[in-house]
């Protein structure tokens, strides 16, 4: 009670019942009796009423954003008495943000929610977020070659959800993509981009193509034994399915070098190889009739070949799907029996050798040898050797030479050629007496008499010599029977001279020859720049000590012995290739006539060399001269006839060294002699260049100098070029695609290190020229020397076509005139005029010009009719129809003519590869040899189904249905005409029926009727496929019935069918069942029906 009189009471809610009814106000009424008042009471009515939970709503509901965009949200928090404050947060902060004011950013592509959570009551609000791109379902990815994956992906935002996608690769050639389909191609990863169109957004996937590489294959074979690939069938297949996935159907692409052996088709011999393997021919797991078998490949290791031979190869699964590899085949060393013999010192074989080896590799006595004749060059095996006056008889590579009879394996002897020193291998297949043969060699180490040799020279006092290379590698040869490799002098006495390197003319050098260093022939420090300088004052012979060795490590001694006498003498030296040429330089001589008299050069008189070594001429330039030079001309210096137009030529074939002896004379008169030493070298003093036909090759100062430190040891200067026939090419200056500063001139110098510069200098090839041109050239060293070589430029040929490929697995091919367009393109020449197509071979399938169906195939194609590209008849009608049951790869050759009137040959290639299920009934599994036929005749509405499809390939046809059939096949039809009686008239073939009574196809039974629903015979069938044909107008003539003696049972033909039947074997319509049986009386089902009829429409 308060001060006032007035009741103050404290009413508190304290809990509700736990219900899901909806919570209601509650009224309840308060009673007050003062205490000790009695009667005395007062009441008050209070109502309780449940109070609302806040609540917080989001505003907008859904955002869509770019990535960087912005948008506001707003949140409210109901009733407003209650506390509006909230946080925001949002699901995933890779695709958009959220900041504490409800400003969200866009990130990346993708869908996401941000959430409003209250601070009264935790109560929560949420907005669906969009952030507009793209994304792939993968970002990295991997692929074999040839193999393939598809890319899904996702737009973001309603507004552009519904936008097309472009695709792109960045590298096509490695794998391309097409609306997600992304195909392997080579080895190589690229970035495949899909972009939304009409927008920048964009997503990328990296993909790595793989290759499809196999293990290598291993296997062992004895020395000369051949490998069946029958060994190693299940380890290729397994190779597929590793790689693949899939089981391997055939290998193509087998090569083998041939250093190391041959790979061979049905290898029986060395006297029947078989055929030899093609590297686009395929060999198949499980051959068809006409294809080839894994199983009949053979490798035969070469003769003289052991180690390990890789034979590469390419697998399939099909037309598309392949893998590459590998088999690496370790072929054991041939057994060897050893001799060894000097000069041309006979050897005899000795017959216990062969006893020997025979027993070790067989285990028994040898019976008789057949040898193979060694290289002719380094020696000949000969039966029945008496001495160097009668060499008895060849041995025979036919005949066996026996160890007991005749001819007698004893008598059989090697003589080594004349010339030759080193090693000689004589191979040769051992049979022993039980007919079992192993393969080995004899090998002959061939010396000459002698391990030393000496070179002689002569010099004028105060003369100097340089050692020639030629010289040295030619006693090498004779001496070991190898080239040299490197020379050590013993130093000569001082009083006498003084070995020098690279002494020039002007008497300084590099440095002194030691005797503890080592000169190379083709390495520095250099052999040919080591020159004796004789003392001065000094005359007499000097012997120059030596040891050397061959590239083979075989070391020979010798001696340099140089005259050094009072008389006036000097030799000039010069190097050309095989088949070069020498032009002589005035100034070599002059430099020499001064070195020895003191006084310039008047002229020079020459001793002729011999016909066999070459030709001095005057004035000569590519095979055209003046006339040769004469013994009795002098040849000067100032004046015509001059010596620098002296130009020695050597015989074709010729190798070595030419000297050329000369008397010459000063301008004083004083007298002098010396010797033009020319080595001819086997090596290719040419520098050598390959462009591709309509580019260009620009030479390269590099290769010039280098030749003429070859020569000349020293650097190059500048060079003269001997301009190329135009109908060849051109020399340009200053060459770029098409401009030019200049062309080439025959008296211009091109300079290594000065203008005019030599690497400016371009070979432009005329456009209708390929081949080889050489442009010869004299170039001058930085020391004046002068020598001579050639640019050998190969201009490829144009490039052929393109091969025009197509697939089927039965149905006609059209060609296509682009197909054949691009492929001349390709050629990098004139654009495609026509082309005139060879026949295909009729066992594979004919071409068809305006083919329509198989009851309107148009005419046929021949060899020499022209077909165009733009015009008719068009190449764009002309149509490939493969035979009814053929598969396999058809070649197809042609010969293309361009706009510039070139021809070329080119092949479209047709892969025949039949499906092993229908693609129109479904029952056509268990009759897979049939499926082709089928569908060709279901294409061209020669067959219809069972029903619900169905063909029923195993179901017999009937009479009827098979009229029905060559009516259909043959377009057979006539107007009235009256049926059999048996044929109801509402039947779907009683035209058919009719129309084959009217034109003698079928005649009915002795009781008048045809009996349409009977089965049919296989010799009623071709009774009345003979006579449809005719009745087409097909002309077959009478068969021969010898043909069917072939078959057990061709016998029991029926005398009425036997022509027939004959007619159809020897087309090859019908063929025998199992068992060489015909099966005359058989009933035929609808699958051999179709099979039947495709063969004879396809033919």
């Amino acid at each position: 009670m308060t001060a006032a009189g007035s009741l103050v009471i404290k009413v508190k809610a304290l809990k509700t019942a736990e219900t899901n009814d909806p919570v209601k106000e509650v009224s309840i009424t308060v009673t007050v009796t003062p205490e000790g008042g009695v009667g005395i009471l007062a009441t008050c009515n209070v109502t309780v009423s449940p109070t609302d939970p806040a609540s917080v709503a989001v505003n907008p509901k859904d955002l869509e954003l770019a990535p960087g965009q912005t948008g506001q949200l707003s949140a409210s928090v109901s009733p407003s008495t209650a506390d509006q404050a909230v946080t925001w947060r949002t699901a995933n902060s890779a695709i958009a943000t959220v900041g504490d004011t409800g400003l969200v950013t866009g990130v990346a592509a993708g869908e996401t929610t941000v959430t409003a959570t209250s601070a009264a009551g935790g109560q929560e609000a949420s907005c669906a977020v969009t952030v507009q791109g793209i994304a792939l379902n993968s970002k990295n990815v991997t692929v074999k070659e040839n193999g393939n994956t598809t890319l899904g992906y996702t737009i973001y935002g309603p507004s552009i959800k519904n936008n097309t996608v472009e695709w792109s690769s960045s590298e096509p050639s490695i794998a391309r993509v097409d609306n997600g389909y992304v195909y392997g191609l080579t080895q190589g990863t690229v970035t495949i981009t899909a972009k939304v169109n009409g927008t920048s957004y964009t997503a990328t996937c990296e993909v790595k193509v793989e290759r499809n590489t196999a293990d290598v294959i291993t296997a062992s074979v004895a020395a000369g034994a051949p490998l069946n690939f029958s060994s190693i069938q299940s380890r290729l297949q397994t190779q597929a399915s590793n790689v693949l996935g899939r089981s391997l159907s055939y290998l193509s692409g087998l090569s083998v070098s041939t250093s190391q052996g041959t790979l061979y088709y049905r290898y029986q011999s060395d006297s029947d190889t078989g055929a030899g393997i093609g590297t686009g021919e395929r060999y198949y797991v499980s051959p068809s009739l006409g294809q080839m078998a894994i199983s009949d490949i053979y490798f035969v290791p070469k003769s003289d070949f052991s180690g390990r031979a890789v034979i590469n190869y390419t697998g399939y699964a099909d037309g598309t799907t392949f893998f590459q590899g590998t088999i690496e085949v370790t072929v054991a060393e041939l057994e060897e029996i050893t001799y060894t013999t000097t000069g041309q010192k006979a050897v005899q074989f000795n017959v216990d050798d062969f006893n020997r080896m025979c027993r070790s590799s067989t285990g028994r006595d040898v019976n008789y040898v057949v040898f193979t004749q060694p290289d002719s060059s380094k020696g000949t095996l000969y039966y029945g050797y008496v001495s160097p006056q009668n060499y008895g008889s060849k041995v025979d590579e036919a005949k066996e030479y026996r160890r007991n009879g005749s001819p007698s394996l004893a008598d059989v002897y090697f003589v080594p050629s004349g010339s030759y020193a080193g090693e000689v291998l004589v191979t040769y297949t051992a049979y022993d007496v039980n007919g079992d043969s192993f393969r080995g060699r004899v090998k002959v180490r061939v010396s000459q008499t002698t391990s030393t040799g000496d070179l002689n020279y002569s010099i004028s006092q105060g003369g100097k010599l340089t050692m020639d290379n030629d010289d040295f590698n030619d006693l090498s040869k004779k001496i070991t029977g190898y080239a040299l490799d490197y020379v050590r002098f013993t130093l000569p006495d001082s009083g006498a001279g003084t070995l020098y390197y690279n002494y020039t003319s002007s008497g300084s050098y590099d440095n002194r020859v030691t005797a503890s260093q080592s000169y190379y022939r083709s390495s520095s420090p250099y052999l040919r720049r080591v020159t004796f300088v004789a003392a001065s004052g000094y005359t007499g012979t000097v012997s120059l000590d030596f040891d050397a060795w061959d590239i083979k490590g075989n070391q020979f001694s010798g001696k340099v012995e140089i005259s050094v006498g009072a008389t006036k003498r000097g030799d000039i030296r010069y190097s050309t290739y095989a088949g070069g040429k020498v032009t002589f330089n005035d100034s070599d001589f002059n430099t020499l006539c001064r070195d020895l008299t003191g006084s310039a050069l008047g002229y020079v008189r020459f001793t002729l060399p011999a016909s066999g070594e070459g030709t001095l001429y005057y004035n000569y330039s590519n095979g055209n001269y003046d006339s040769r030079v004469t013994a009795s001309t002098n040849y000067y210096r100032l004046s015509s006839p001059y010596l620098e137009r002296v130009t020695f030529v050597p015989k074709s074939g010729f190798t070595g060294t030419v000297s050329i002896d000369f008397v010459g004379y000063s301008v004083n008169d004083e007298r002098f002699e010396g010797t033009v030493e020319i080595g001819v070298d086997t090596r290719n003093e040419q520098i050598a260049y390959t462009v591709r036909h309509g580019g260009a090759v620009t030479f390269d100062d590099n290769d010039f100098d280098a030749l003429s430190e070859d020569l000349t040891g020293e650097r190059l200067r500048y060079v003269r070029f001997a301009l190329p026939a135009s109908s060849n090419g051109t020399l340009y200056y200053g060459y770029d695609n098409g401009d030019y500063e200049s062309r080439v001139t025959s008296t211009q110098n091109y300079y290594r290190a000065g203008n005019p510069y030599l690497d400016k200098v371009t070979f432009v090839p005329n456009t209708n020229f390929s081949g080889s041109v050489s442009v010869n050239f004299t170039g001058w060293s930085t020391g004046g020397e002068k020598f001579e070589g050639a640019v050998k430029i190969t201009v490829e040929a144009p490039a052929g076509p393109t091969l025009i490929t197509y697939t089927t697995a039965y149905a006609p091919v059209t060609f296509r005139a682009l197909d054949f367009t691009s492929a001349c393109a390709d050629r990098g020449l004139g654009t495609l005029r026509s082309v005139q197509f060879t026949s295909p071979s009729s066992s594979a399938g004919r071409l068809y010009y305006q083919y329509t169906d198989l009851s309107d195939t148009g005419t046929e194609v021949r060899s020499g009719g022209t077909y165009y590209p733009d015009s008719s008849p068009n190449l764009s009608e002309v149509t490939f129809l493969p035979k009814a049951g053929y598969q396999g790869a058809v070649t197809i050759s042609y010969t293309g003519t361009d706009s510039q009137g070139n021809t070329y040959q080119g092949q479209v290639q047709i892969n025949v590869q039949p499906n092993a299920n229908s693609r129109y009934f479904y029952d056509m599994s268990n009759s897979s040899w049939a499926v082709s036929a089928v569908d060709l005749l279901y294409e061209n509405g020669v067959v219809t189904g069972t029903g619900a499809g169905t063909f029923g390939p195993g179901n017999l046809i009937n009479r009827g249905d098979f009229v029905l059939m060559l009516c259909r096949a043959f377009d057979l039809q006539v107007t009235g005409g009256v049926g059999f009686p048996d044929v109801p008239a509402d039947s779907y073939y009683a035209q058919a029926v009719t129309t084959a009574r009217i034109l003698g196809i079928a005649d009915g039974y002795p009781d008048g009727g045809f009996h349409p629903a009977d089965p049919l015979t296989r010799q009623d069938a071709m009774v009345f496929l003979k006579r449809a044909m005719q009745a087409a107008g097909w002309s077959l003539g009478t068969g021969n019935t010898n043909v069917l003696y072939g078959f057990q049972d061709g016998s029991q033909v029926t005398p009425y069918a036997q022509d027939a039947m004959a007619t159809m074997v020897s087309y090859g319509v019908i063929s025998g069942t199992s068992g060489g049986m015909l099966s005359p009386l058989t009933r035929m089902t609808r699958a051999e029906m179709a099979v039947v009829l495709a063969r004879v429409l396809t033919m």
